[in-house]
């Protein structure tokens, strides 16, 4: 195998020793920061498949989470050089009484490799920050991140506290994490729903494409 091929299956493995031995050995050998990155994002894709098939748990995301970000820390001062215009600008939090941020940190370094803007509002945020956030950063997209169920219901009082705001009702709302689903998503009027770190991003890159395409 080459080593792009390595780093991924290492990735899906979720071997760090290797992990991060192959990406210093990318960079090495001139693989650019995107390149690298896309290698850490496929093998954390299969990462994700393996856990929908039952062969890995929970506790694999967390790992496989610590596992991308320490890798991110070491290709991390070769992309400086990236500083491209964004595309779109996004506000990112979870939820009141949540502070599970794995997967919220993935898809910040996801989207920010994708050039959006990425206001991180970190853990454990409560509705009132959420609206204060959109009314001050003017965000193309809101996303809310949760784990645990009682996210749920964090969620949908932010949902309230948005569309009770005129300044914040217009803004488009993903949920995401293990706690959402499309019966969530309906109940509270969120815009989608993502259990996966990519299907996050693509829902971003669509509302920028869409608000392009209206904008011509």
């Amino acid at each position: 195998m080459n080593l792009k091929e390595c780093l991924i299956e290492a990735m899906a493995q979720l071997n760090e020793e290797h992990v991060i031995r192959y990406t210093e050995e990318m960079l090495a050998a001139g693989e650019d920061y995107p390149t690298i990155q896309s290698c850490l994002n496929t093998g954390i894709t299969q990462v994700g498949n393996l856990f929908e098939n039952g062969e890995y748990f929970i506790a694999d995301l967390i790992v496989s989470g610590m596992i991308y970000r320490n890798a991110l820390s070491v290709i991390s001062p070769y992309s400086s050089s990236l500083k491209a215009l964004p595309i779109g600008r996004v506000v990112i939090g979870v939820v009141e009484g949540d502070i599970h941020d794995i997967g919220k940190d993935i898809i910040v370094s996801l989207l920010r490799s994708e050039r959006f803007e990425v206001i991180d509002l970190g853990i454990d945020v409560k509705p009132e920050r959420f609206v204060y956030a959109v009314k001050t950063y003017l965000p193309d997209v809101l996303l809310m991140s949760g784990v645990i169920a009682p996210a749920q219901n964090a969620m949908a009082r932010t949902m309230q506290a948005l569309n009770a705001d005129p300044q914040c009702s217009h803004v488009p709302v993903l949920v995401g994490g293990l706690c959402v689903n499309e019966h969530l998503k309906q109940s509270i009027g969120a815009d989608g729903w993502a259990y996966d770190a990519f299907t996050t991003v693509d829902f971003c890159k669509k509302v920028i494409g869409a608000k392009h395409e209206h904008n011509k």
